[in-house]
């Protein structure tokens, strides 16, 4: 069945019942878990904000700082956890490079894109996600 599990965290409400399942898989399966927050990086904010390299270390370092506590309930549940932060296109890491790179079989990303008028929809990355990842999804509302 499933060895490794790539959880993609992000801060959100629905990235963290995404953990919550992702977790309880690993359990079930005896799994490792990798844990993912993506850094989106585009071009268009580069240019319209002027996003420095600077404001992509902060992010990060963001990112690592708020991962911490899913690592140590992981680890508190005797769960094979890794940490991982990447600046990128969010949805090509999530996707295909991340997965490919680090032999993940699923992938467990929450529902994205929760505004008033996507609540009907599945976020743009997560629909992406689905779309073109090479190894099975599971969706988390």
């Amino acid at each position: 069945m499933y060895k490794h599990i790539l959880i993609g965290i992000d801060g959100s409400k629905q990235a963290k019942q995404a953990f919550t399942i992702g977790c309880s898989l690993a359990e079930a399966l005896n799994a490792k878990i990798s844990l993912l927050w993506v850094i989106n990086r585009d071009r268009s904010m580069d240019i319209s904000f002027g996003a420095s390299e600077d404001f992509y270390r902060e992010q990060a370092q963001y990112a690592r700082e708020n991962l911490q506590p899913y690592i140590k309930e992981a680890t508190d549940k005797k769960l094979t956890v890794s940490e991982n932060v990447l600046v990128g296109n969010a949805k090509n890491i999530l996707a295909d490079t991340f997965p490919k790179e680090n032999g993940i079989d699923l992938i467990v990303i929450g529902q994205t894109g929760m505004n008033n008028i996507e609540k009907l929809v599945v976020g743009s990355h997560t629909s992406y996600v689905i779309r073109n990842s090479a190894c099975d999804v599971l969706v988390v509302k």
